[in-house]
Order: structure tokens, then sequence, then C-alpha cells
């Protein structure tokens, strides 16, 4: 009886980064697990974050990250030469699994931070879709929350039907433990990739 072989992987150009992404000051934890080429830069790093947030225009508001005390700001911020995210990719930062840096997306109050955290680089294979949501943990918050702060008291409201701030959103749609992985993939794959110039 013959053994078929086992099928040869080939690796494509690159690292891939297994990042996961918690949005900072909300428990339970929101969450996102994705895979980034290494070669994208932080532009495309932040629109992979605000689209695994619903966020699929994830333009007109600034951004930045924080990488061992190093800012990159968004380009349309007109930063110190040398720090703008588009000009720096994920696998120049020198991050190593286990290592943590900062996101943080303004929006119409407080704005949002995200705790981006590797857990795994490994070679690219050939044919390999990015980036990619490979698992979440529940709902972004609506986008009439305006920030952290915003969004714990409308989890208290879901909590509490006869809150006195029951009012003040439209929550009757708003299931926070449900996240859809699919759509976020779909608008992933509409994302424009973004490299540093060599």
């Amino acid at each position: 009886m013959g053994f078929s072989p086992r099928p040869r992987i080939r690796f494509g150009d690159g690292d891939v980064y297994q990042l996961r992404i918690e949005l900072e000051g909300i428990h339970p934890t929101v969450w996102r697990r994705i895979a980034i080429s290494g070669r994208a830069s932080l532009h495309e790093l932040h629109q992979t974050v605000q689209r695994c947030y619903a966020c699929e225009e994830a333009s007109g508001f600034g951004y930045r990250f924080d990488v061992d005390g190093v800012a990159f700001l968004d380009p349309e911020d007109d930063p110190v030469p040398g720090h703008a995210a588009d000009e720096i990719a994920v696998e120049q930062l020198g991050l190593h699994v286990g290592g943590q840096f900062l996101h943080g997306a303004e929006c119409h109050g407080e704005g949002w931070s995200h705790r981006i955290t590797v857990e795994q680089v490994a070679p690219r294979l050939v044919g390999q879709r990015l980036p990619v949501c490979l698992a979440a943990g529940r709902a972004a918050p609506p986008e009439y929350c305006s920030g952290a702060p915003e969004y714990r008291a409308l989890l208290d409201v879901l909590q509490d039907p006869h809150d006195p701030r029951s009012g003040e959103w439209p929550v009757d749609d708003f299931d926070p433990g449900y996240v859809d992985v699919i759509a976020i993939n779909a608008m992933l794959a509409k994302l424009k990739r973004s490299r540093p110039a060599a």
C-alpha cells in the first residue's frame, strides 16, 4: 500500500505577524486576533485595526502608535520626518513575541486606545491573504460611543433597562456579545495595501 507524498509547504516573501488587539478600558475585554504582513506599514495596520472594530471609513480622524517610547503619527498630521506611520513597516519595529505597543485613534470625544500584543511571527505562505481577522471576542462599540467611558455607561444601561440614561442611546439592536468575523474580513478584503517606500 503506497503512501501519497505530503504536500510541500511553499513560503512567500516576508513574515506574517499574528497580533492580539485589545480595546483598553472595557471589561469584559473586546479583542481581535489578526494576521498581517510584516511589510505592511503602520498606516496599513491602523486601517486594519479600524476595520476590525467596524470602522469601514478609517480616514478623517488622527491616530498614533507608541512603540517603546517612540511615537509614529498619522501622516496627515505632518509629523516630524522619520516618525510618519506610513514610512515604517511592522517588521522594522524590532518586535518580538510577547512584545506590546499602543494604538490610539481620535473620535468625536475621548477617542480609543488599543493594546497590541505580538503573539507569533511566522514565514508567509504562498497565496496567503493578508490582513485577515482570525478570531474575535465581543462587539465593537457602536459608532455613537465616543470613548471607553461612554461605552461603559452604555453597557451599564444594557444591564439595567430602568437606568435613567436608557433613552440616551438606541440600544434595541445592539448586542455587546456578538461579533461577525466574516463581515470584518469582508471589509479587510477591500483594504488598500500600504508599504513604506524602499
